[in-house]
């Protein structure tokens, strides 16, 4: 009911607007009042889009609130001006008139305006702040449950505490990746970092810095030496609700990460990237440990007093108080970290997007259509190596022969005629269909074919640190496994170790498992032409 009476309320507000300034124009007032309703038109339009704004101030204060009444005042000075002038032409029809000179009388009318339709405004926004809105309660029946429009779900925490398993997401996108470096084959040895960090490691960082990391820390690092962390929260305020003003982003929320061991660095060397003016740099700078930083907004470990550090999380861009929230250890501050839920998946008919299997396109189109737009990622590279080459664009047969003369092996001709169409890079026909209500995407790109390798060679380009067996001491007949593409823990292979047509091996996740957990394909030609292209737009029935 609220609902009905709101929507009755936001369309009375909207024709008061309409009919009072087409009214000022018909009765051959001012043009002036026009511009004297604006302010009044745009406060009208901010509370009638109250949620939104609300958004704006959290997001960015009085500064977006400023540049967001900058952009709203000449739309709502347009708007008026075009209503007023449709009066204004109606009246040139019916009864002529001359415009009368801007008075008291015109103030008293934008004023009575504003009140009628800020009287609406303030009921709207009641009404719908008491709206009640139903939440699935997870049993066999749901639940009506009201909710003030204050208390909306915003960020819906996970309650679980973090432990130093569950506290990365991934290495990290700007981790070396020996995989990829050592597949181009530049001429150089490629170092493979550890993916953890040593109690050596540790050691030599303490000493460098000259302090003591915390013990919280510490574990973290002996897990992975840095990494991708994801979107983690700390509290503001005792009983936070699931509204951002309760909550602070953590780690640089953009960034979402945290820095590996030989990154770190105190807020000083971190300034003295851009500036050396002292008056530029915050307080105590000697004695802040970034742990990450974005621009200004940093999460600190702050040694500026004896005993542990504190961690603070601050924005030096910001004027004003610029410690948002500051835990007394490292533990106090790693048992308050919260991770949003992950949202559940939408219902898409993705099925309804995909187009046709690649095998059903005519024979001859099939090895042009199957690769995505753009030149091969390893072009721009190749332009720079010492010995001048570079793939060529597309396969031909001097390029095959040399290929497969050096894996000592014969390729698919399956394979071979996508390369004669181009010569690697991104695949749009990339999506393969696994049982009725799901699909894989076995591999996003295949390497040119000056890049194919066994891995056995591939394993002999990289420097593996201590302790660590090459895969081609670890991995039975390495030198029979020839990888067509390697991008950060991903391989896509093809299995010469039995006798007759190769094996497809798609590796997901090689530095924990190897290929073990690959994914076999037996027949190549079959799953090429099972693969389907993802459509921006739906298709039609004929065309599935």
């Amino acid at each position: 009911m609220s609902s009905k009476v709101a929507g009755a309320l936001r369309i009375a507000a909207a024709m008061t607007v309409v009919v009072s300034l087409a009214a000022a124009g018909y009765l051959g007032r001012s043009p002036w009042i026009v511009v004297v309703a604006t302010p009044a038109l745009t406060l009208l339009y901010a509370l009638g889009k109250f949620r939104q704004w609300q958004m704006v101030w959290r997001a960015g204060g009085m500064k977006s609130i400023g540049l967001s009444v900058l952009a709203t005042l000449p739309v709502q000075l347009g708007l008026g001006y075009v209503l007023y002038l449709l009066g204004r032409g109606l009246a040139s029809l019916v009864a002529p008139t001359p415009s009368a000179a801007f008075g008291s009388g015109d103030v008293l009318g934008v004023g009575l305006m504003f009140l009628i339709c800020l009287a609406c405004s303030l009921a709207i926004i009641k009404l719908e702040g008491s709206a009640t809105v139903l939440q699935d309660a997870g049993t066999a029946h749901a639940t009506a449950q009201t909710r003030p429009l204050a208390e909306e779900v915003e960020l819906d925490m996970d309650q679980r505490p973090l432990t130093p398993e569950t506290f990365f997401k991934s290495p990290g996108y700007w981790r070396p990746d020996p995989l990829r470096e050592a597949l181009e084959g530049l001429g150089k040895r490629v170092a493979k970092p550890t993916l953890a960090a040593s109690n050596a490691q540790i050691a030599a960082t303490e000493e460098r810095l000259g302090i003591r990391l915390p013990e919280g820390l510490r574990a973290l690092y002996r897990v992975m030496d840095g990494g991708y962390v994801g979107a983690l929260y700390v509290p503001l305020k005792r009983d936070p609700g699931p509204v951002y003003d309760d909550w602070r982003g953590a780690f640089s929320i953009d960034y979402s990460s945290l820095s590996p061991l030989k990154n770190l660095r105190t807020v000083r060397a971190h300034y003295e990237d851009f500036t050396h003016d002292p008056a530029d740099m915050p307080a105590h700078a000697d004695t802040l440990l970034v742990l990450q930083a974005r621009y200004g907004d940093m999460t600190l470990l702050d040694y500026s007093r004896p005993g542990e550090p504190q961690v603070s999380i601050v924005d030096f861009d910001r004027n004003g108080a610029l410690t948002d929230i500051t835990f007394e250890t490292f533990d106090a501050f790693f048992r308050a970290l919260r991770r949003p839920k992950e949202e559940e998946a939408r219902p898409f008919r993705r099925e309804l997007f995909r187009s046709k299997p690649l095998g059903d396109l005519p024979k001859d189109r099939r090895a042009s259509v199957f690769w995505g737009g753009g030149p091969h990622p390893f072009v721009n590279l190749a332009k720079g190596r010492d010995d001048g080459c570079r793939p060529k664009a597309m396969a031909d047969d001097v390029l095959i022969d040399e290929t497969q003369a050096r894996i000592g092996a014969k390729l698919p001709e399956a394979i071979k005629d996508l390369w004669r169409a181009r010569n690697g890079g991104d695949v749009a026909y990339r999506f393969l269909e696994d049982g009725p209500d799901g699909e894989l995407e076995p591999f996003e790109e295949l390497a040119p074919m000056e890049y194919v390798v066994t891995l056995a060679e591939l394993s002999r380009r990289i420097d593996f640190p201590p302790g660590e067996t090459p895969w081609h001491e670890s991995i039975a007949e390495a030198d029979k496994l020839v990888v067509l593409n390697a991008k950060r823990d991903a391989l896509v292979l093809l299995d010469f170790r039995r006798e007759g047509d190769p094996l497809l091996l798609v590796v997901d996740d090689f530095e924990a498992s190897g290929i073990d957990n690959a994914r076999v394909f037996a027949d190549i030609d079959a799953f090429i032409g099972k693969l389907r292209k993802f459509e921006r737009s739906p298709l039609l029935p004929s065309q599935l």
